[in-house]
Parts: C-alpha cells; structure tokens; sequence
C-alpha cells in the first residue's frame, strides 16, 4: 500500500515537474515524458558527517570555498522546493564535504556527501556526483603523488590538476 502511494505521488510530482520545465525552460516547450521508472526509487540515504557539511544556505546562496574542487548551478529538487538551473546561479563544491571526520585517507563522493537535507536535494543529482566523483579521483591521485594521506592533500594542487583537465 505505502509504494503503491509512493509510485503514483512520484509520477504526479514529476508531471508538476515537466510542467515547470515546459513553462519556464527555453527549448523545453514541447518536451514530453516517454516513460517512469518501474519502481519506486531511493533519493535520500545515509550521509557522511564532514569536514565541512554542506548547508541549505550554501546552495541557496552562490557559496564560495577556498578548497573548492568544482562548481554545481542552484538546481534543488526535493523537499517540497524545486529551483530550477536557469538563473546562472552557482555554488562551489567544497573538498571538505566529501572528507569525513575520524576516518583517514577515505573520500565519499556521490550522494553520500556530507551535508542537510536542502543541500543533500541539489548534492545528490547526477551532475554534482560526477563534479565529486572527480574531484575526489583527481585528490587520490595527487595525494599518491605528494606522498600524503587524502585528508591532507595540498588543496591548490588538486584544483590545479582540475584545471588542467578543464574544470
């Protein structure tokens, strides 16, 4: 009964959504929904306790980090708040959120960094995995390099060699 609920309130959220995208999206006016998922997905699920944890405020208001690894649009989708990435509004993505406090040389990318739950709806996309998921390759690599565990790794060169891949 309960992913019965689960199923037809996603399908109706995501027709709100595709009506939102339509209204307000340049190029999105005739965009139809070819098909659901077959079943109820999970979008929210344990999260790290961070050096840093990223804030609703954060995401909500262009944050800037000097340990930045990437940057991600003000896109939230969850919650019962729904921006859409159409104003050029953007926040960093900070190294610390993907460190987690009392475990060393171990980096968490995907959805499962640290943060609240307002941030966790814009974290978790697709898109802002894979700015942590390189973010947190390119750190492991350089930490190798300077011989150095993850969680002390020299920041600027991480987002060196992230600009050197075009970051």
């Amino acid at each position: 009964e309960d992913l019965t609920y689960a199923e037809i309130e996603g399908r109706r959220q995501a027709m709100y959504a595709l009506a939102a995208l339509k209204a307000k999206v340049p190029g999105f006016e005739r965009a139809k929904l070819r098909n659901f998922g077959t079943t109820v997905g999970v979008r929210d699920t344990r999260k790290i306790i961070g050096r840093y944890n990223l804030t609703s405020d954060d995401v909500r208001n262009q944050a800037r980090f000097d340990d930045s690894i990437g940057i991600f649009p003000e896109f939230i989708d969850g919650y019962n708040i729904l921006i859409l990435p159409t104003t050029g509004r953007y926040f960093h993505v900070p190294f610390g959120c993907m460190v987690p406090v009392g475990v060393d040389n171990l980096l968490v990318a995907g959805r499962c960094v640290a943060g609240d739950k307002v941030s966790h709806a814009a974290a978790r996309n697709m898109m802002c995995c894979t700015v942590t998921g390189q973010g947190a390759g390119v750190a492991a690599a350089v930490s190798i390099q300077q011989g150095r565990s993850t969680g002390d790794v020299d920041i600027k060169g991480v987002q060196a060699e992230l600009k050197k891949q075009g970051v």
